[in-house]
């Protein structure tokens, strides 16, 4: 159907553009992207997820070319809007489970089926250079951040040791990482 109005949303962590397509009785999100490897995974695991009743938005249609497509608008109110606005209450709480029980199950249930080797855009595995990554980035923006005193030195000796750690388990589980590998526990 035609679109009666169409908002641009928000920019995120990449460089794809998305938009709020307003329909008569419902909206979609239309997603740009220049890069096309990048789009391709993204609806490829879109649609393993689906298909395994996951909790990720469906892909409505994509353009020949892989630049554009159209995806489920599961609205505009995100958990961060709930927590500003209602403060830790019991609901918020609540709505906090509900969604880490989700993305655990879009990461055990996902990986089952993938095809890591054709689809992952960088690695087929998050190594220890991408766990010490992920590490520093949290110590970066959330520790730092909060302004509170913590011993660095033992900081940095405990990422050493996850990350050692980590890289030396068994291969099991997809990592909801910018669908780039699979988790390494």
């Amino acid at each position: 159907s035609e679109a009666l109005g169409i908002d641009l949303l928000p920019q995120s962590g990449s460089e794809r553009r998305y938009f709020r397509v307003q329909g008569k009785n419902n909206s979609v999100i239309g997603t740009y992207g220049a890069n096309i490897p990048e789009n391709k995974t993204f609806i490829y695991f879109s649609k393993q997820f689906k298909e395994k009743n996951l909790a990720v938005p469906e892909i409505l249609a994509f353009s020949e070319d892989k630049m554009f497509y159209l995806q489920e608008d599961f609205g505009n109110v995100s958990l961060l809007d709930h927590l500003e606005s209602k403060g830790c209450t019991e609901e918020v709480y609540g709505l906090f489970k509900k969604s880490l029980a989700a993305l655990a199950a879009l990461q055990v249930k996902g990986d089952a089926g993938l095809d890591y080797e054709t689809y992952c855009l960088t690695n087929t595995e998050f190594g220890k250079q991408a766990i010490l990554s992920d590490l520093l980035y949290f110590k970066y923006y959330f520790l730092d951040a909060l302004r509170k005193p913590y011993d660095k030195q033992k900081l940095i000796n405990d990422f050493e040791a996850l990350s050692n750690y980590l890289t030396h388990t068994e291969y099991k589980y997809f990592m909801f990482r910018d669908f780039q590998s699979r988790n390494i526990m």
